[in-house]
């Protein structure tokens, strides 16, 4: 097998119901596409069922599972479950998530709780949960989503930055919490990320046509656009295998040349 196979691993992916098109379901279809089992979560059916759908087309093994990740009770069931159809958990990847925008002032303090409750409380519930898991076997690997904006800051998304720059703390916490239980946590933070019919959260109106002359007139090529879902599935799966394995701890930010400028 190689060591970026994940054939008869179990993945956990939460978020993975949501935009059919998403971050979320992405990961759920390339995970399965390397071998593994996965577990798709979220809280609608509808979407549930067509990641599954797909993934078992292509001649992978899913199943859906509804969990609110912000319910430790639901996050129990959810592993229960996951327990229950295939014995095991190897792997957990946190992409629930998302914000609301606006100026700092006029985020309420129910805006600022929900998007900590979601992001940064979804996360660490689901992955004390699964870890206990992983502990009585010795191993697993823990991938969680953060975001550039969690390093540079967001300045219409003050809440969601600051618990995606809590995220990438915890990773690093828990890495060393749980290293001697053999169990890697790591953290795969996007920069722009273009999703099909949901636009590009946050880019101002008219950046992505600029970028896109910037591609045709100076040859930057797809470094100089916002990423796709792909990407950072891809770095999950890296995270997932054991080509990882000398690696815990680590914040990778796939951002293409979004502040190449900055290292110069």
């Amino acid at each position: 097998m190689s060591q970026f196979g994940l054939n008869e691993k179990v993945a956990i992916v939460t978020g993975g119901g949501g935009s059919a098109h998403g971050i979320g379901s992405c990961i759920a279809r390339t995970l399965a596409g390397a071998g593994a089992k996965v577990a798709v979560v979220g809280r609608t059916q509808a979407p549930l069922d067509q990641v599954v759908s797909d993934i078992r087309s292509q001649g992978g093994e899913a199943i859906g599972v509804i969990a609110d990740v912000t319910d430790t009770a639901a996050v129990k069931n959810m592993v229960a479950q996951v327990k229950s159809a295939w014995g095991r958990i190897d792997i957990l990847v946190n992409s629930a998530g998302g914000s609301s925008f606006g100026n700092p002032e006029d985020i309420t303090g129910e805006d600022w709780s929900a998007c900590l409750e979601l992001n940064l409380n979804g996360t660490f519930f689901c992955s004390t949960a699964v870890a206990r898991e992983m502990m009585a076997q010795q191993s697993g690997k823990i991938i969680n989503i953060g975001s550039s904006s969690g390093i540079k800051g967001e300045e219409n998304a003050a809440h969601y930055a600051a618990a995606k720059a809590a995220i990438i703390n915890l990773t690093r916490s828990l890495a060393t919490s749980w290293a001697i239980h053999n169990i890697h946590v790591n953290c795969v933070s996007p920069g722009s990320v273009e999703v099909p019919d949901h636009g590009i959260p946050n880019m101002p109106d008219g950046e992505y046509a600029r970028r896109k002359e910037l591609q045709s007139v100076e040859g930057a090529g797809a470094l100089a656009l916002p990423g796709n879902p792909q990407d950072i599935a891809n770095s999950v799966v890296f995270f997932a295998s054991a080509g990882s394995d000398g690696m815990t701890g680590e914040n990778l930010v796939v951002r293409g040349s979004e502040w190449a400028s900055a290292y110069v």
